[in-house]
């Protein structure tokens, strides 16, 4: 299907961008919250098998993250640079998160490893695309405009802090009525991960609507671009000093996240048997954290992105040191500890993926080498070995500290929470739900705050002269 190549407003096109990743986030949001909790307690997995499952599958996406650039990059398509990849991909995305959520308890192991497998790389994969895609369209939308591209990474945080207070609120609830509606809990997952996508597809269509004719097919007259090979994404990470600094960063610290990041319902199902609750807090905090998001992009805008990275430090730290001395004393200091970590994530989301686009205009001006493209997609890789690696831990983690027994007695009904022993592994789980992070992030801080230059002053001055030397390259093409 070609793309529509209708002129649109500049306020329709940042609009449609603010909601755009709201809606996408929706299309895979019941696998990517619940999927690790429904291998282990809807198809009878184990802590350690999900991990092992999840290593090689998070692995595969690793591999792809370094390419996606590469591909994007390289390709030359007749009907654009960024759509067609988002247009095709949309229904892989679909496919791939039901494919997690498939109930099949009875299944043997290895069926239920490779719907688990395949269904993640289906969805993660193309996820490695899509964004960088999106970052793309972003960059068509806004140009070298700093104040364009802030306004539409600030408002689409908006978009999805209120957006999220739909899905905290209603995702259990809706996920406990359709199982029990067609007498089988572990359907719901499937039932409405076969219906968000929907809203995955549609947007799709309407960012096509509002950037078609901004994402064109290359210019006849100006040289194929070269094909890109993984080592040119080595370059574009080590022949740019800020990328190096920038990627360990990121590295780091969300490695300490994502070692602790399965455990978090099981703090609200087994350590505190409150799930039921989990919908009324969560939504609490997203109701308040929508306040956030509509005056903290402002103070984020005063701060500049590195004191902003810096705060959010701070409220982590905090954070993690409320939920560890007064957490397993009721569920509403839980509720406190996410307000205070939301207050430094809301800082930091406010900005984006303009950290990278900053470091990507950064390397142009410095080298010569254009991998403005690549530099996006390598929001991606961070995340992809943070995942891998810090997944991988925290699964065996888990196993490690007798997570298995203590979950299958909760099932069972005969978890006495009185014992000595419970209350042991109860210290042990918060502990390291609590202070890896903190470790991590430290860890990380220390790196971001001695080796990080560029200032937003650099990162406007550096835009405007990149944008002009494309200018002059496209006239003296044109000329020829």
């Amino acid at each position: 299907m070609a793309i529509k190549r209708t002129p649109r407003s500049d306020k329709f096109r940042i609009t449609v961008y603010s909601f755009y990743g709201t809606m996408q986030s929706w299309g895979f949001w019941i696998p990517f919250t619940y999927g690790q909790m429904f291998l282990m307690d809807y198809m009878g997995l184990k802590a350690a098998e999900v991990a092992t499952i999840f290593l090689f599958a998070k692995s595969i996406d690793f591999f792809v993250s370094l390419t996606a650039g590469g591909i994007i990059q390289s390709a030359n398509l007749k009907s654009g640079k960024f759509l067609p990849w988002m247009r095709t991909l949309r229904w892989v995305i679909s496919i791939g998160a039901m494919l997690q959520v498939l109930p099949i308890p009875g299944a043997p192991f290895v069926i239920k490893a490779f719907c688990a497998g395949v269904g993640y790389c289906c969805m993660h994969c193309s996820m490695n695309f899509m964004s960088t895609c999106l970052s793309g369209v972003m960059q068509l939308i806004a140009g070298a405009n700093m104040d364009n591209r802030f306004k539409m990474t600030s408002r689409a945080a908006q978009v999805s802090s209120a957006s999220s207070i739909i899905l905290s609120f209603g995702t259990v609830p809706a996920i406990t009525a359709v199982g029990k509606l067609l007498n089988n809990e572990a359907l719901g997952y499937t039932v409405l991960s076969a219906i968000c996508p929907i809203l995955l597809i549609v947007g799709v269509e309407l960012l096509t609507m509002a950037a078609g004719d901004l994402d064109l097919p290359r210019d006849p007259n100006m040289p194929a671009p070269p094909r890109v090979k993984i080592k040119d994404m080595v370059t574009a990470i080590f022949t740019n000093d800020q990328m190096v600094l920038y990627m360990v960063y990121q590295v780091v610290n969300q490695i300490g996240t994502q070692i602790v990041a399965g455990m978090m319902m099981y703090y609200w199902r087994l350590i505190m048997d409150s799930f039921h609750m989990y919908s009324i807090v969560s939504g609490t905090t997203t109701c308040i954290n929508f306040v956030f998001a509509m005056f903290l992009p402002k103070v984020a805008k005063k701060l500049g992105k590195k004191k902003s990275i810096v705060f959010a430090f701070g409220m982590n730290v905090l954070s993690r040191l409320v939920m560890l001395f007064f957490a397993t004393k009721s569920i509403w200091w839980m509720f406190v500890a996410n307000l205070l970590m939301q207050i430094g994530m809301r800082l930091t989301m406010s900005f984006g993926i303009n950290y990278y686009l900053d470091i990507g205009e950064y390397g142009y001006y410095k080298t010569g080498k254009d991998f403005r493209t690549l530099s996006m997609s390598m929001t991606n890789i961070p995340m992809k070995i943070s995942m891998a690696v810090g997944g991988a831990i925290g699964g065996y983690v888990l196993a490690w500290i007798g997570f298995d027994e203590w979950n299958a007695m909760k099932v069972a009904g005969t978890l006495d929470r009185t014992s000595a022993e419970w209350i042991a592994f109860t210290k042990t789980f918060m502990n390291i739900y609590s202070l890896v992070p903190i470790v991590f992030a430290t860890v990380a801080i220390i790196i971001f705050f001695v080796g990080y230059k560029i200032t937003d002053e650099d990162a406007k001055f550096y835009a405007a002269e990149n944008q002009k030397k494309k200018e002059a390259e496209r006239a003296a093409a044109a000329a020829k």
